[in-house]
């Protein structure tokens, strides 16, 4: 028969066992253990949720890499044709201008030899005049020098050119 007696009910393994099994409810409850294994679940769920978006963005910035890549070549060969023709545009232009430069250089070059060509000829001209008069200067002294006579006579002449002149 059954004995309920006290010493048999606290030796007893199911007494035991209600024991340790209230003492851990009463330990769940007092810990909010659901409530803190549900916050765990769902940071979790949302760590899960944010890895497979970025799992998705990076497959679609992948996609998006690998169709770069793919008209790279392309873009490659239009950036160097775009390089190119640049490049023989401005080199066009700075020939044009080179030229351009040039030519007024020629042209100034020009003037300034014109310039200078007259000026040499004025001071020339200046130099064989003052040599010309000089030399009637030194040619007529030696005349007067060499016939006292002819200097009378000149002199002479030009007293009566004054007399006949009308004043």
């Amino acid at each position: 028969m059954l004995d309920f007696s006290w010493s048999n009910i606290l030796n007893s393994n199911a007494f035991n066992f209600a024991v340790m099994v209230l003492f851990f409810a009463i330990l769940i409850k007092y810990l909010k253990l659901p409530e803190k294994i549900e916050n765990q679940r769902a940071d979790i769920q949302q760590t899960v949720e944010a890895s497979d978006n970025m799992k998705k963005e990076a497959k679609e910035a992948l996609e998006k890499v690998e169709k770069s890549l793919e008209t790279l070549p392309a873009e490659i060969d239009k950036i160097l044709e775009n390089a190119n023709n640049a490049s023989k545009a401005f080199e066009a232009k700075s020939k044009e201008e080179i030229e351009k430069l040039v030519l007024s250089i020629k042209e100034t070059a020009n003037r300034q030899v014109a310039a200078e060509e007259k000026q040499a000829q004025s001071v020339l001209s200046k130099n064989i005049g003052k040599a010309s008069v000089d030399i009637a200067n030194r040619q007529v002294k030696t005349a007067f020098n060499n016939n006292s006579e002819l200097h009378r006579k000149f002199i002479s002449d030009f007293i009566n050119s004054i007399d006949k002149l009308e004043v």
